[in-house]
């Protein structure tokens, strides 16, 4: 467990990175956020009339898709990055969808009822805790027996090669990058998230894995840096960012093919059901 309070100081620089990157969150190369909210939308199977419970919202990458297949139902996404939720807001209002309800919130004390939700869906969210079990259970607690809760993952493979030569660059600048695995590299395997659901008290657990890859340009790949989680590590560097920018590109052009640089994206959507209560 991490000391009570590093985890606060943690949780703020988390906040602090997506405050930062919210007006370009999800877009560019960086698409494929935009691309398995999609997907998870339709993993639902949704009727249309649910009340569906959307954590570590962001900018409404599952959020919006899920509010499009609910002509009778409801949305309620949590974020604590008020300007991530107001670019979801922005795009909720372009779309014309009145059945969201945005409140700002820490995912881990939630102030919602028990079994308020019909499901819940947290895409990309649970790994940047350290007790991801204890997170999947306070989410679960917000659903209904017979619920379904589902979060979306990348496979140990997402963004490798080029994210290999990334950690490499980082340490050779002196930063403390750790060989073994952290954030959502944690549950990066199957058998990490049947086990993780297991012990959520989840049932009937499915995995259904995606590549949402693409080619891009080493520019590309730097917009993904730039305007996503890795963005809080780059910025440590700062007066040293221009040079480690211009020498980690410059590397990564060896990786390109005929058609550009291949950004591998394997995503694990992966869902279980409260269990009734007797």
């Amino acid at each position: 467990m991490i000391p009570e309070g590093q985890d606060k100081q943690q949780k703020e620089a988390y906040q602090q990175t997506f405050e930062t990157v919210a007006n370009k969150y999800g877009t560019g190369a960086c698409r494929f956020f935009h691309d398995s909210g999609e997907i998870m939308a339709h993993l639902h199977n949704l009727k249309g009339d649910e009340h569906i419970l959307d954590v570590a919202s962001g900018t409404g990458a599952a959020a919006i898709p899920l509010a499009h297949q609910l002509l009778n139902g409801e949305v309620t996404a949590v974020d604590f990055s008020a300007s991530m939720l107001n670019q979801a807001k922005t795009r909720a209002e372009n779309e014309q969808l009145n059945n969201l309800n945005f409140q700002i919130h820490d995912m881990t004390a939630m102030p919602f009822s028990d079994s308020q939700f019909d499901h819940a869906n947290c895409a990309f969210g649970l790994f940047f805790v350290e007790d991801m079990v204890s997170l999947l259970s306070h989410i679960k607690s917000k659903v209904k027996p017979g619920g379904n809760v589902m979060i979306s993952s990348f496979c140990g493979d997402s963004f490798m090669p080029a994210g290999e030569l990334f950690f490499n660059r980082l340490r050779k600048y002196g930063l403390d990058i750790p060989e073994t695995p952290s954030g959502w590299k944690r549950i990066a395997e199957p058998e990490k998230l049947y086990t993780l659901f297991s012990e959520a008290g989840l049932h009937d657990v499915t995995i259904t894995r995606k590549s949402l890859g693409y080619y891009t340009t080493p520019e590309g790949w730097w917009e993904v840096i730039w305007n996503a989680g890795f963005r809080g590590l780059v910025a440590q560097l700062d007066d040293k960012l221009d040079d480690f920018k211009h020498e980690h590109l410059q590397e990564v052009e060896s990786l390109m093919d005929g058609e550009g640089l291949w950004l591998e994206v394997d995503v694990n959507f992966t869902q279980g059901v409260r269990p009734n209560e007797f």
